[in-house]
């Protein structure tokens, strides 16, 4: 009975322990997953302090450059006598302050990277002077029939008329005429007559 008596009691000292410990276990994986919610939290904060600071790069990024934009010079001064007596945005000022002619290479429509600057030139003109409608007409050299030369000013013409386009000048404020080469302003038949008669020529319209 004696015997009998230890031995429960000593089997009760066993589950008390094992409560205890599977008491201890449970109360260490609470722990462990509250200390894995902690982390992931802080985790989410980061990645969410990461995102918001990448906003605002991103944001001070594109107003640095909406300034830069606005603020832009437009790139003329290259079109004739800079008359500073002439009313701003008329058809005087663009005359005088804009490179109106661009010029081509031989049989071709592309513009090369000058004619692209003095678009360029053209397109900031006319962003600022935005009630300002413009007329382009397309001109050849002497070279070639008459039928196609036409088409050729025609294309000289669209592709000025694309590139301003391009450069966030309104369609509807464009016009474009070809004289093929009916208009020549040299005579020669030289080369260098050729390259003068090989443009475009852009007017600012009443």
């Amino acid at each position: 009975m004696c015997c009998k008596k230890a031995a429960d009691s000593e089997q009760f000292k066993v589950m008390k322990h094992n409560i205890a410990i599977r008491a201890l276990n449970e109360s260490m994986k609470s722990d462990k997953l509250n200390h894995i919610e902690i982390v992931l939290t802080f985790q989410r904060t980061d990645r969410i302090m990461n995102q918001m600071r990448i906003l605002v790069v991103a944001i001070s990024a594109s107003a640095a450059i909406l300034a830069a934009a606005c603020n832009r010079t437009c790139p003329i001064g290259d079109g004739g006598n800079n008359n500073a007596a002439v009313t701003q945005g008329s058809a005087d000022d663009f005359a005088n302050n804009v490179p109106q002619t661009v010029y081509f290479n031989f049989d071709d429509s592309t513009l090369t990277e000058s004619a692209k600057k003095r678009v360029e030139a053209q397109a900031c003109w006319l962003r600022t002077y935005s009630g300002t409608r413009i007329s382009v007409a397309g001109h050849t050299d002497v070279r070639g029939t008459g039928e196609y030369n036409m088409a050729l000013g025609e294309a000289r013409a669209n592709s000025v008329s694309r590139a301003l386009q391009s450069s966030g000048v309104d369609g509807t404020r464009i016009s474009t005429v070809s004289y093929g080469k009916e208009r020549v302003v040299d005579t020669g038949t030289d080369e260098m007559a050729h390259a003068k008669n090989r443009r475009t020529v852009t007017t600012v319209e009443p």
